[in-house]
């Protein structure tokens, strides 16, 4: 069984007069416990819609997510589900309770009935994992964007969740706060952790085992990123390719001849080394 099971999802919303706004189209798809996965598209391709039904926030309106076997439509699973797949949000500000960093992390565990003993080893261990240990005493609001967020994904660690959505989290940083929050997410990942990344943000999918593209509420692309970067779906839902696959596109045009398609800066500069050699 996969640790994610999307089938023929739809969601909508209401409108201010009553209109049905579909969001979704007929989702499906799968995601093993363990995967890095990429959750890309425009604005109103449906994807944030779709992170809020990962932990149970919507339901959809029709299908069905099912996580670790439980179906998020029944309500006595909404509790569990919640504790095993971890939510960071665009803003870290919302995510925000305390004033000082380690009870902010230890919120989480506390409302979930951890002994605060093992709450102590909780906190400890997430600011740890997210390089905050030495700003635990301090106050969030003196704090970067980028260590901001990465607080808010201690918070989230404290629960010990097996799958962990990033949606939009880095749009609101700098270049920087991006690659922190980043870095974050693939040692996670290497940990065993399930990553999900929802973003527009075609340099960050490049670190995923695999990207679901979504266009107007459906699935327009689902592969590896160099199956993914060697279509035009790309471009063809509004996304830009990552910096490396379109000079490499470019150049192919100019003559150049690339062994494989390149997502990388470390594969276009290999393989223009061995041509120009």
């Amino acid at each position: 069984m996969s640790q994610i099971e999307l089938s023929a999802v739809s969601y909508s919303y209401r409108s201010g007069d009553g209109r049905a706004l579909r969001a979704l189209r007929n989702v499906s798809f799968t995601v093993e416990k363990g995967e890095f996965v990429v959750l890309a598209g425009m604005n109103g391709s449906g994807k944030s819609t779709l992170a809020k039904l990962l932990n149970g926030l919507y339901v959809p309106s029709s299908g069905s997510v099912v996580i670790d076997g439980m179906d998020t439509r029944d309500e006595n699973n909404t509790f569990e589900i919640r504790k095993k797949v971890g939510m960071v949000f665009q803003n870290p500000d919302n995510q925000t309770v305390a004033t000082i960093i380690e009870d902010d992390v230890a919120f989480g565990p506390e409302n979930i009935g951890v002994p605060r003993e093992e709450i102590v080893e909780r906190v400890n261990w997430a600011l740890d994992v997210v390089g905050m240990s030495d700003y635990r005493g301090r106050s969030a609001s003196k704090l970067s964007g980028g260590q901001k967020q990465r607080v808010a994904i201690a918070g989230v660690l404290a629960m010990k969740p097996e799958v962990l959505v990033f949606d939009e989290s880095t749009s609101m940083l700098d270049p920087e706060g991006r690659r922190e929050i980043m870095q974050v997410a693939e040692a996670l990942n290497r940990s065993g952790i399930t990553v999900i990344s929802i973003t527009h943000n075609m340099d960050e999918a490049v670190l995923a085992d695999r990207i679901i593209v979504l266009k107007k509420g459906k699935i327009a692309a689902d592969g590896t990123p160099k199956e993914v970067f060697a279509s035009s779906v790309p471009e063809e839902c509004g996304l830009c390719l990552p910096p490396a696959a379109a000079v490499a596109r470019e150049l192919g045009e100019a003559g150049f001849v690339f062994d494989d398609t390149v997502v990388t800066e470390e594969e276009l500069v290999e393989g223009l080394c061995r041509q120009l050699a």
